[in-house]
């Protein structure tokens, strides 16, 4: 998908927060994603290193690192049992 549709959809969205799960403990990586997140409309803020999917509501953005890409996700639904549906959102060359 477009990034113009990850932008549309972090206007809309001003309280969701952006989990980046690197997969990697190279920190100079996770920079790299951090400013391809910022260049792409997630605010640095926003974003934080963190793998525990069952934090996430619905509405919030899930990025993981799949070589060479970031791939975002949109939380659009978390059940009662803790089950977490996400969809594709974007991808993003690092």
């Amino acid at each position: 998908m477009e990034t113009t549709n990850l932008r549309d959809y972090l206007a809309n969205a001003p309280d969701a927060k952006a989990f980046l799960a690197p997969n990697s403990s190279d920190q100079e990586l996770v920079n790299r994603a951090k400013e391809r997140l910022t260049e792409n409309g997630i605010h640095q803020d926003r974003i934080e290193i963190n793998y525990d999917v069952q934090q996430l509501r619905t509405g919030d953005i899930y990025i993981s690192y799949d070589p060479p890409d970031l791939i975002v996700r949109v939380v659009y639904e978390k059940k009662t049992n803790g089950m977490v549906k996400m969809k594709s959102m974007a991808t993003i060359k690092l």
